[in-house]
């Protein structure tokens, strides 16, 4: 599957240099070193020093400088990385993310990324966060326009200015950082499909082809299954729609003699009406993307697959379209889960938790967890509480947050970690029911849904949930991402599961 332009790395010459464009990072803090500017001016004709006596490079990251070459590359892009001294992951990513645009904006199809100076930033692994950033921001979602009307379809990107000694391994640190980055891209292509395209049936049928391409193994567990188990959380929420509801398990064993073994769970509500409790028209359309946490699952199942991480990962993806219908479940409801709690239903637009509730009482029960990690675009509160800078991450484990929230500044998909105190157990206390699904105040919006899962966590069970609803895609876009979903989650969780092993 691709969508838009896709970025081919290699370090291997290949093709004739006169193809391709010169693109080269540039720090202008301090001014880059005599020996740089000639090797690199060796190579565009003296391009580089023309521009810079020309004053066309600036000293914002991510100011672009272009001109055309007498030498072996006719054309030299010049892309600023600001002051080395104050380069962070964010701007590396922010300047990689400009250049992708304006060689796709003016396809080009062949490049030759000058990488020297990158290898030498006090920035871990600069050349493959370059890479990464270069194919995240390459994504466009075009599979459903007409093929006149698509994006390139690749961008091959060859790598230059690395020393001997340097080249085997910062080649395979690109390698592993743009598996990751396709793996993101994946999840974010299923997100953008439309809920006339996927709904739980054809997001399972897509987990069986991506099992299939990378030796997992799927099971799908659709309505007499869930009945027979007591899902009735899960059969509730997709009581309305036609198909039903169903949940997805991906396995992978990478470290089978490990008893360590962790479970992702993720919110895949196909389409979200609100159901009875019916959202407002404005932002309907954007309810395609509360699958998102499913589709973040299914990334880093194939990211783990693929990179062949010595750990255990079981995949739940709990699918269902909440909709409107004579079968749908109504405020007022009582469900009995799962897990045999009870659960009077405030508000049907509080659909994601009922889901989740199921997956994390199933996981526990047939899945022999060691930890277990949630996601799900779940409350608009997250973002209110965070904006769009950070997830939120609620957990009763302080050393897997602690964990989490590494990999989330390691990744820059940033985590900030909200209290889940008994103090919040009366805001969800049920009176004719255990528990109720929702409160009717608006105080700690998010916790609430927290403290829901936390209700069908035992007691001893390392576990975390993240709540992506802000961070899961881009209104209008950013410095990195086109406008839509971002794939938040997927660099995180396998940072954390490679740092963790087995």
């Amino acid at each position: 599957m691709t969508n838009g332009a896709i970025c081919e790395f290699s370090t291997a010459a290949r093709g004739r240099p006169a193809d391709e464009l010169l693109l080269v990072p540039l720090p202008t803090q301090p001014e880059p070193a005599m020996p740089f500017v000639s090797r690199v001016d060796a190579a565009s004709g003296g391009g580089l020093t023309a521009l810079r006596r020309a004053g066309a490079v600036g000293e914002e990251a991510g100011h672009l400088s272009t001109t055309i070459c007498g030498g072996p590359h006719r054309r030299l892009l010049a892309v600023s990385l600001g002051d080395s001294a104050q380069l962070t992951l964010a701007t590396l990513r922010k300047a990689a993310a400009a250049a992708t645009r304006w060689l796709t904006s003016e396809r080009i199809e062949r490049v030759c990324l000058w990488a020297e100076a990158l290898d030498l930033l006090e920035v871990s692994d600069g050349v493959a966060e370059w890479c990464a950033a270069m194919a995240t921001s390459a994504f466009r979602f075009d599979e459903l326009r007409e093929r006149d009307k698509r994006a390139l379809a690749a961008v091959r990107v060859r790598l230059a200015g690395l020393s001997d000694a340097n080249q085997g391994r910062i080649g395979a640190a690109v390698a592993e950082a743009t598996q990751i980055a396709a793996a993101a891209n994946y999840a974010r292509a299923i997100a953008h499909r439309p809920a006339n395209i996927v709904n739980p049936e054809s997001l399972a049928a897509e987990a069986r082809r991506l099992a299939r391409g990378s030796g997992l193994k799927c099971t799908v567990l659709t309505e007499e299954p869930l009945k027979r188990l007591g899902m009735n959380g899960l059969l509730a929420v997709g009581a309305g729609a036609t198909p039903g509801p169903c949940l997805i398990r991906l396995e992978y064993r990478g470290a089978p003699r490990a008893k360590s073994n962790t479970v992702l769970v993720g919110k895949a509500i196909t389409f979200d009406t609100g159901g009875y409790s019916i959202k407002p028209a404005q932002g309907l359309e954007g309810m395609k993307f509360d699958k998102c946490g499913g589709t973040t699952v299914l990334g880093v199942l194939r990211a783990v697959a693929d990179l062949r991480l010595k750990c255990n990962v079981i995949g739940l993806v709990a699918a269902a379209e909440n909709a409107i219908s004579d079968r749908a479940y109504r405020p007022g409801d009582v469900i009995r889960m799962m897990s045999g709690k009870t659960v009077e239903i405030i508000s049907t637009d509080a659909e994601g938790r009922m889901v989740l509730a199921d997956a994390l009482w199933y996981a526990q029960t047939h899945c022999k967890p060691t930890e277990i990690i949630d996601l799900a675009t779940l409350t608009g509160g997250v973002g209110i509480a965070l904006g769009r800078a950070a997830a939120g991450l609620m957990s009763n484990d302080d050393a897997l947050a602690g964990a989490l929230g590494e990999s989330g500044r390691r990744t820059h998909e940033r985590l900030w970690r909200l209290p889940l105190w008994d103090d919040y157990k009366e805001l969800i206390r049920g009176v004719d029911s255990d528990i109720r699904n929702s409160s009717n105040k608006r105080e700690a919006h998010a916790i609430v849904g927290g403290m829901f899962l936390k209700e069908f966590v035992r007691n001893g069970m390392p576990w975390a949930h993240l709540d992506i609803a802000s961070t899961a895609a881009e209104e209008n876009g950013n410095s990195l991402y086109a406008k839509g979903a971002t794939g938040f989650g997927v660099r995180l969780l396998v940072d954390y599961l490679k740092r963790r092993g087995s």
